[in-house]
């Protein structure tokens, strides 16, 4: 009796470790089911276009001297410049938030050029978040972020992508002394207000030579909003026809 009743229990103990492995397997595969369901859910849907805008709000491209307006705010993009030495564009390399790729005399790290974009910003009506609720708040000027990201028309459409080149420069910067260039991005700018400001970038020579460049306008925002103006084509600043 008391065998049979240890065989009972242990054919028990077996069915239910057969389907708690089951059970186990299931789980196991569902988790990874939906992890690749997560990693499959990132489609990047930007898309460079390939005709001139026909005004400020198109979807089309921009050029130098025309603007784009978004969210309250006007970029008009006055020159583009390509240089071997930051002392070429006026620049001091002190100011420069990435600095290791800058020689004493000015001259940029071999494989590299300094691609700059001289734009007028004006806020036409935006307010940041804080300011609009921060009744408390001690600055009275809206704070904006100055657009600084450029990209290369594959990496800006790659299925894995956007792929970009963050700033390197940016004039109106706050002094690092203010909070460590934590802040290197941002400025006040108040309603009515407009500032001229450089941003430039470092850009292998490479991909300058070979690929069309874009100055990217609603970069914070989704992919398929974004605007571009049409900079640089094989190594050569592009104006409109």
């Amino acid at each position: 009796m008391n065998l049979k009743r240890t065989k009972g229990v242990l054919f028990l103990c077996l069915i239910f470790s057969l389907l708690t492995a089951c059970s186990y397997r299931e789980f196991e595969d569902s988790l990874k089911q939906e992890l690749n369901n997560d990693e499959d859910t990132h489609v990047n849907e930007a898309i460079v276009p390939e005709q001139p805008a026909g005004d400020e709000e198109d979807d089309g491209l921009f050029f130098i001297g025309d603007t784009i307006a978004r969210g309250g705010v006007e970029y008009t993009l006055n020159d583009v410049h390509i240089s071997e030495n930051i002392n070429e564009v006026g620049l001091d390399k002190v100011d420069f938030f990435w600095q290791d790729q800058i020689e004493d005399n000015g001259d940029i790290e071999s494989g590299y050029k300094l691609v700059t974009v001289d734009v007028t910003v004006k806020n036409i009506n935006y307010t940041d978040y804080e300011l609009r609720t921060n009744p408390d708040l001690e600055r009275d000027k809206p704070n904006l972020f100055i657009e600084n990201l450029i990209g290369f028309k594959d990496g800006l459409e790659d299925p894995n992508g956007p792929f970009t080149i963050e700033d390197s420069y940016f004039s109106e910067h706050p002094p690092i002394e203010q909070d460590q260039w934590n802040d290197y991005s941002q400025f006040l700018l108040d309603h009515g207000e407009e500032v001229d400001a450089t941003v430039g970038w470092f850009v292998p020579i490479d991909q300058l030579n070979e690929e069309p460049l874009y100055y990217i306008i609603g970069s914070a925002g989704r992919a398929e909003d974004q605007q571009y103006f049409y900079i640089i084509s094989e190594g050569e600043i592009v104006y409109r026809d």
